[in-house]
């Protein structure tokens, strides 16, 4: 199949809102691929690509990015995903420059269309209103199967590439091969946010509340003498988290799936800074002495399976914390209270964010455990901090995104030097509206232009909400914002008012203490 007809769909999808049509035109060119091109046809409409993060960015393909028609063979999905292969294989001396020649020749190939869509997909932009769900349900459409079906096989699958293989090729026998197995990794159970513990209560009624930590979150798998670790995103880091290891072999049980979260703690039992977390868990060689340096805790609340029963995930919530209990000594489970008074719930988010974490995680204690899935049984609760920053410079968008202006570059005013320090960028929360007028108005702005960075003179003021700051070797002042996004523009408001780096600086500080 070549690159040009999953292009083409895109365009179709991007032209259509209705749901149906999306899903009967997914299904169609689905019913069309063959072996392998089906698993990569669903794994780059949902903007996914099967090597995982290859190490180019949005430097590297604008520099690699030729004008023309394509040149040699129409790039097929099976071409692209070898390629793409043979880019992720390079390292060592002259990989960077081995690199940019083999993305050069890919995107050469691909017609201008073509180019457009694989910026997005190597960008992890790819916005065409085919969500997972969409597709998921294009899937069964063209497999002839139930909807139902294919979305609990999901919760398991390894991929939804690998899950489209199957029930198109196989049917319900191909599905049922995806259900929990212990040492095989589950799509985590997603959460949705919430404003207070008033809207969470209004949603989810009685609920119980518990810690949210700035960790990484794990599921813990025990089957007999054998345990294996995994991250969110379903990363095997057994080798490095020998502490959860031991812990896990201790368990009075020989089988069992525990979800929790591995965080780095000081002495007084704060938590520290989240990347001295992520450098932990990127060690991969000498974990003892980063162990002893950074030792890792790790603290549960859900279970999966446990011996003797098998799997939980259609249990209620409540009923799947129970059994926690039985197995997980108390200064291993997250911090906990059931309440239907959004006065308690909000004293106890108190209670959390003075401790130093996130929020608090709020959950229906009906729900069962839908893995992989984003929804309203489970909510997150987090302090909002705000500042007023500039906006530095702007990029093109790409995919939906592609006639706006888009990701937006973030500083702060340095009282000392009267320049604006960048601090990260941002693109989300940013609506239809709001990338039109960004996109009118920050042109009047442009000082100089490269066709993908524009450079703006430092004077339009917007509102950014955003988690912590975090230190970062990427920015001139060492400090990043933590998942920004933009509430409105200030129009109305000087740069020369804008939040300063020492404002910055001081909720850094305060997160230490």
């Amino acid at each position: 199949m070549r690159l040009a007809e999953l292009v083409a769909l895109v365009g179709r999808l991007r032209a259509t809102s209705k749901k149906t049509e999306k899903v009967a035109q997914i299904a169609a060119l689905l019913q069309q691929a063959r072996e392998r091109e089906i698993e990569l046809l669903a794994l780059y409409l949902t903007g996914t690509l099967a090597q995982g993060r290859i190490g180019i960015g949005y430097r590297g393909l604008q520099a690699a990015m030729p004008s023309g028609p394509a040149i040699g063979e129409p790039l097929t999905l099976a071409g692209l995903d070898q390629a793409l292969s043979e880019l992720a294989k390079e390292q060592g001396q002259g990989s960077a420059e081995r690199r940019a020649r083999g993305l050069r020749a890919l995107l050469e190939r691909a017609e201008p269309p073509g180019r457009e869509f694989l910026f997005a997909l190597l960008t992890g932009e790819v916005r065409q209103g085919a969500l997972d769900g969409l597709v998921l349900e294009a899937i069964a459409k063209a497999a002839a199967l139930p909807a139902a079906e294919v979305r609990q096989a999901s919760m398991f699958a390894p991929s939804i590439g690998a899950l489209a293989r199957a029930a198109l090729e196989e049917g319900s026998a191909g599905l049922a091969r995806f259900s929990l197995q212990l040492l095989s990794p589950v799509a985590p159970m997603l959460a949705n946010p919430a404003e207070d513990a008033e809207e969470a209560l209004e949603r989810l009624g009685e609920a119980a509340f518990e810690y949210k930590v700035d960790g990484v979150r794990l599921q813990v798998h025990r089957a007999g003498d054998e345990v294996r670790v995994f991250t969110r995103h379903l990363q095997d880091i057994t080798a490095r988290v020998p502490e959860v290891v031991e812990w896990a072999r201790a368990l009075p049980v020989r089988e069992a799936l525990v979800e929790g979260e591995a965080i780095a703690l000081r002495p007084d039992g704060r938590p520290r800074p989240f990347q001295e977390t992520m450098r932990r868990l990127g060690r991969k060689l000498d974990v003892g002495a980063a162990r002893e340096r950074v030792p890792l805790s790790s603290f549960f609340f859900d279970l999966l399976h446990l011996g003797g029963e098998g799997s939980l995930v259609a249990l209620p919530y409540a009923e799947r914390v129970e059994r926690l209990t039985r197995i997980v000594a108390p200064d291993r489970l997250l911090p906990r209270v059931v309440t239907r008074d959004p006065g308690e719930a909000e004293r106890f988010f108190d209670q959390a964010v003075a401790a130093g974490h996130e929020g608090l995680m709020a959950k229906s204690l009906a729900a069962p455990y839908a893995a992989g899935q984003r929804g309203f049984h489970w909510l997150k609760l987090k302090p909002h901090h705000t500042l007023d920053l500039v906006i530095l410079a702007v990029e093109r968008g790409s995919g939906r995104r592609t006639r706006w202006l888009s990701n937006l570059h973030l500083g702060a005013r340095d009282e000392a030097s009267g320049q604006f320090v960048m601090l990260g960028k941002t693109f989300k929360g940013l609506t239809d509206e709001m990338l039109e007028w960004q996109t009118r108005e920050l042109a009047k702005l442009q000082v100089e232009s490269d066709g993908y960075l524009v450079r703006l003179r430092p004077e339009m003021v917007a509102e950014i909400a955003f988690s912590d700051v975090q230190e970062s070797p990427r920015y001139p002042a060492g400090l990043a914002l933590r998942l920004a996004r933009v509430r409105r523009y200030r129009p109305e408001k000087p740069a020369a008012e804008a939040d300063t780096l020492s404002a910055v600086r001081a909720i850094f500080e305060r997160q230490r203490a």
